[in-house]
């Protein structure tokens, strides 16, 4: 039987850790979860140690660690975050036997076969293969704009194809997005997908609007601009629909890309907030539009996830695949 394994999920805002166990059917069983502001440590190293030290005898003897930012050979620096984390100073530093780091969102897409129905919102059923065994992306705006490919392996295996599909141009649809992109050209240079839908670009598009609006631009926090969205605020309902709908668009483009026929899940604290804007038809609308093309979208599925540790879920599966397969 596979020994436990400390898993790791690290974004731009919080530090997740966990034990994880090999359970029934395989399925990972996680335990021992904590979850801390990344603000109160000035390095990685610092989290993870007091992590262990909380866990004290319990401690494995290997860890996982799914962190939002490319992997370089066992180094990553975090995309959100000013930390580099280096896996042979880790395991040196903490007492591992082997320290394996991994980019979030491989994580994230390895847990979706391993999660139950009830992590998910439905936001379009769709028509999938019902073997279940179609390429799946897994995509959405947190502090930043993750993505990764989930792909078939054999009669029940996995594999996950990461990128930093966050970090493609953003394509403005309409006049009013349009006027959004220049302004943030003006301001940025080169406007991302990453600036104008997740967590991390919300200021920039909120003053680039006011600026574009003639109103005077005060620093406003994600749930007064939600709030002020649902009581009829011009500004603030535009960027509600600005990153649903774009996000949506976004994802159209993946999934046509990559054929990910077995669906797309959306994930990420922004996208849970924006649930009902990513829910609506001119947002499904979005996605679905791609001329031509646009049969081979019908059947794809779009679900939002809902769980908080599918991440260290999906770092315990890609430990146990790899010692399974050893």
């Amino acid at each position: 039987m596979a020994d436990p394994v400390l898993v790791g999920d690290i974004g731009g805002t919080n530090v997740r850790f966990a034990v994880a166990r090999r359970g029934f059917a395989g399925h990972p069983l996680i335990s021992d979860i904590s979850v801390m502001p990344g603000d109160d440590f000035e390095t990685f190293d610092a989290a993870l140690k007091t992590y262990c030290d909380a866990l004290g005898e319990k401690r494995p003897k290997q860890a996982l660690i799914a962190l939002a930012g490319p992997v370089d050979e066992d180094h990553v620096k975090l995309t959100n975050r000013d930390w580099t984390v280096d896996a042979v100073r880790l395991a040196g530093h903490c007492g591992f036997r082997r320290v394996r780091l991994v980019n979030d969102y491989a994580a994230m897409a390895r847990a979706i076969p391993e999660l139950p129905d009830s992590d998910f919102r439905v936001l379009r059923a769709g028509h999938p293969d019902q073997e279940g065994r179609n390429p799946i992306l897994v995509s959405g705006p947190g502090t930043g704009l993750g993505m990764a490919t989930l792909i078939p392996a054999g009669a029940t295996g996995w594999r996950v194809l990461t990128g930093e599909g966050g970090h493609a141009a953003f394509a403005p649809f309409n006049a009013r997005e349009w006027a959004l992109f220049e302004r943030l050209s003006e301001s940025h240079g080169y406007v991302s997908r990453e600036l104008v839908l997740s967590g991390s670009g919300l200021n920039a598009v909120h003053k680039a609007l006011c600026e574009i609006d003639g109103v005077a631009w005060e620093e406003t926090g994600p749930a007064e601009i939600m709030e002020r969205a649902q009581q009829g605020d011009r500004i603030c309902r535009d960027i509600c629909e600005i990153r649903a709908r774009g996000t949506l668009y976004a994802l159209g483009d993946a999934a046509l890309m990559n054929g990910t026929q077995g669906g797309v899940v959306i994930t990420g604290g922004v996208a849970e907030r924006l649930a009902d804007w990513l829910a609506a038809p001119e947002a499904i609308s979005r996605f679905l539009q791609r001329g031509p093309m646009s049969d081979y979208m019908t059947p794809i599925p779009i679900r939002l996830l809902l769980s908080g540790e599918a991440a260290l879920v999906g770092a315990a599966a890609l430990h146990f695949d790899e010692v399974l397969s050893a």
